[in-house]
């Protein structure tokens, strides 16, 4: 009989026809089993272990760098003016005759020892002379004041100032030979033998190469300005003695002029890590600083300067930091005020202390240096006539009962109090210094008035520098709180 092929299947075709399905399944599963084994073990587990020994590799790499990256530090504290005055000078000598002004620096003197650099400024000449002591100008200033400042720390000591040529060349010849003689250990910059050049000095801290400058204003002479400065000119002058020793002194201090300050910026950004510019300018009693100030800021900034220390204003000014366009940052403290002193303004009296730290990174061929932890102290000038104190406070440290006990309340009565000092502090750090662009006053000179002079001897006429009072009303005018800057 012929089959029908539309018949159902009988029990033992369907039997068949199922265990054929499942070993044909079973054969699929196994042979998916094999090939994603053979998967794993010949791409994906090396994949995986060759990204894990990379990872492996950039890790280790990268530790290796770390290791191989050398970070050094030196830290740096820098106070002001230390002019030493009448009533000081007689609080250090004994009636056996001995002069001693250690005491005048004992409140700091941790702070100063603790830093790696300490810089001061010094005003004035230094005689071993008592009999050619003096106070007031023309100053002389006894050599125990060295030998305080470098008991109680200091190693780097500035002094192109206006009045270190207060008695011409004679006495700025001793001064050199105090510091060179029996303090060779101290770096002092600013002045030096006329028969050498004003190269920058190098101090190594930990690695670190850092060069000293420092420059002060450059004086213009002529035939109707050859007196001495008067005592109220010189106890905050903002130009260097125009007497006739000014001449043959002249070579001696290192004054603003933008061909020498650039030849010598490059000359130490070549030889160091770390380029450190002191510079004596700015208004007497004057917190904002000039435009003088500002354009010769900018043109340091323009020569890669790493920190600026200013003097002579005998009062605090800003601080903060300038940057170009290429992304360099620079310190500025414009003013430090005075350190040590016996004037008798509120304002004067209220000094301040500069400390940061400079940190060298070494990564193979490449050093990287940066100016951190930058910050100022507040200080207090204190001294009483009744019981020969005469020393800075932190004004963090300073008390009521001390500025009760101040003698310069004798002449400004209860202006001069705690709180007064502090609102003082606050009210000038919160000025914003608006950078300047302009190079017109660069290389001007001064007289021993302040006046300024072109190379030509005429007259130039200061139309862009404010004063604080002028700021302030600028600021009460406008309604406005802030002002841009690029140092805040």
């Amino acid at each position: 009989m012929k089959k029908r092929d539309d018949l159902p299947l009988n029990y033992k075709e369907r039997l068949n026809s199922r265990t054929s399905f499942l070993v044909s399944a079973a054969v699929l599963v196994v042979l998916c089993l094999i090939f994603n084994q053979m998967d794993y073990a010949m791409i994906r587990q090396p994949a995986a272990q060759a990204k894990k020994a990379a990872e492996a590799q950039k890790q280790k790499e990268k530790e290796n760098t770390v290791a191989a990256a050398e970070t050094t530090t030196a830290t740096v504290l820098a106070v002001g003016d230390n002019l030493v005055q009448p009533s000081l000078l007689s609080s250090g000598q004994s009636e056996s005759g001995a002069w001693n002004y250690d005491s005048v620096y004992d409140n700091l003197r941790s702070d100063i020892q603790a830093a790696d650099i300490a810089i001061v400024n010094q005003e004035t000449p230094f005689t071993a002379n008592h009999d050619a002591v003096s106070g007031t100008a023309p100053y002389a200033t006894p050599t125990e004041i060295g030998d305080a400042l470098v008991n109680a720390g200091f190693n780097v000591v500035t002094s192109a100032t206006a009045l270190i040529d207060d008695n011409g060349t004679s006495m700025l010849d001793e001064t050199l030979n105090y510091w060179n003689t029996l303090q060779p250990d101290v770096t002092l910059v600013g002045i030096h033998d006329s028969q050498t050049s004003s190269a920058p000095k190098i101090v190594e801290i930990n690695g670190i190469k850092i060069a000293f400058l420092d420059y002060t204003f450059p004086s213009y002479s002529s035939q109707s300005d050859s007196s001495q400065d008067s005592e109220e000119d010189t106890e905050g002058t903002d130009t260097a003695s125009a007497d006739s020793s000014t001449a043959s002194s002249g070579s001696m201090i290192d004054t603003f002029n933008t061909t020498a300050v650039a030849a010598a910026i490059q000359t130490a950004r070549a030889s160091a890590d770390c380029v450190i510019f002191s510079a004596n300018w700015g208004k007497t009693e004057e917190p904002m600083p000039t435009e003088y100030e500002k354009e010769w800021a900018n043109f340091l900034m323009e020569q890669g300067v790493d920190v600026v220390i200013g003097t002579n204003p005998n009062v605090l000014q800003p601080y903060g930091y300038l940057t170009d366009d290429a992304g360099h940052n620079m310190l500025i403290y414009y003013s430090l005020g005075n350190f040590v002193t016996g004037q008798e303004t509120l304002k004067q009296l209220l000094g301040g202390m500069a400390t940061f730290t400079i940190q060298k990174t070494v990564e193979g061929d490449q050093t990287t240096i940066e100016i951190q932890v930058a910050a100022l102290t507040p200080l207090v000038m204190h001294y009483s006539y009744d019981n020969k104190e005469y020393r800075p406070y932190k004004l963090s440290e300073y008390t009521d009962a001390l500025a009760s006990a101040h003698s310069v309340r004798e002449s400004i009565g209860d202006e001069f109090t705690l709180e007064n000092l502090q609102t003082k502090y606050d009210e000038i750090m919160s000025m914003n210094v608006t950078p300047s662009t302009k190079t017109t006053l660069l290389d001007v000179t001064f007289d021993s008035d302040g006046n300024m002079y072109d190379a030509s001897g005429n007259y130039v006429e200061d139309t862009d520098s404010i004063t604080s009072s002028q700021y302030y009303q600028n600021l009460s005018s406008s309604g406005d709180s802030s002002e841009d800057s690029s140092e805040e």
